[in-house]
């Protein structure tokens, strides 16, 4: 991909070459910015267009639990600095309450030190948070609790990023009260679908209009790539261009990862944390920390 820094030349090159170069610093400029989504713990990413504003989305979670994994102490210290990489993030989404998605403690000491951070989630969610910081949650100007309802999305703009939240269902019996947001995010030219632990249930994806949403990228449960109802769902409303397996167990991961590289080799797995995938206007996605480039999609 070219950039402006990218496009210095020597003196004495041909001055159409030089004016061919600049031209298409120019148009690459103006397609849209480079966005890399960062893989934190369990299914948490940043997403980052090099500019303004950093989203994170389920990203405040630093212990392990159940089969689910956490952040090495490295890492651990650094969210609860809200240094590194946790430095800067504007919008703080979480997709439900479950505590592989959100834990409490952790998410209210990290609002509490990146103070520039605006944090959106149900009620539910904050509901369990306000036992570990009642005056924070109650009182702060930057906790926006949303209640998106079916055929009514809830939108928040922070700066130039706009998400629409809307609900996709947990499941049902003791799921069935669960609010589970599932949020499109707009930043940098770049659609990035997250459903957070939507259901199989494709009736669901089609009262939400998924399929409508002209999606860039899509977070999707590493189960909807397993046999059953989730392959389905994935054709009639998540075949987007780029798709990122998520929500993976540690112990499963080799498994998962040799699994998908036969059958899906177009879905991209970030198997460690702060690994990152990166996509732009003229470039396929490069994973990283290595920069190895991605299976490209046909």
């Amino acid at each position: 991909m070219l950039s402006v820094m990218q496009c210095n030349v020597r003196t004495g090159v041909n001055f159409y070459l030089i004016v061919l170069l600049l031209a298409l610093c120019v148009s690459a400029q103006d397609l849209r910015a480079d966005v890399t989504i960062t893989q934190l713990a369990n299914k948490g990413v940043i997403l980052d267009d090099g500019g303004s504003t950093r989203v994170m989305i389920d990203g405040m979670v630093v212990e392990p639990y159940s089969v689910y994994g956490g952040l090495s102490e490295e890492y651990s210290d650094l969210f609860y600095q809200a240094a590194g990489p946790f430095a800067g993030i504007q919008l703080a989404l979480v997709s439900h309450q479950h505590h592989e998605h959100n834990q409490p403690g952790a998410a209210c000491q990290f609002l509490q030190v990146s103070t520039a951070t605006q944090f959106v989630s149900s009620a539910q969610v904050t509901d369990l948070m306000r036992e570990k910081c009642r005056q924070f949650i109650t009182t702060s100007p930057r906790v926006q609790i949303i209640a998106p309802q079916y055929d009514h999305a809830e939108v928040i703009q922070v700066g130039d990023v706009k998400v629409t939240a809307f609900l996709l269902s947990h499941g049902t019996g003791r799921d069935a009260g669960l609010q589970n947001f599932a949020h499109l995010v707009e930043l940098g030219g770049l659609r990035v679908l997250d459903i957070g632990d939507a259901a199989m249930a494709p009736e669901d994806f089609a009262r939400a209009g998924v399929d409508t949403m002209n999606v860039d990228v899509a977070l999707i449960p590493f189960q909807y790539f397993q046999p059953g109802p989730g392959g389905d769902i994935v054709r009639r409303f998540l075949d987007v261009p780029h798709q990122i397996a998520v929500h993976i167990p540690p112990g499963e991961m080799g498994e998962v990862r040799d699994y998908l590289q036969v059958g899906f080799p177009r879905v991209l797995v970030l198997e460690n944390t702060m690994d990152h995938a990166q996509f732009g206007p003229l470039s396929q996605p490069v994973a990283g920390p290595l920069a190895v480039t991605a299976t490209p999609t046909p």
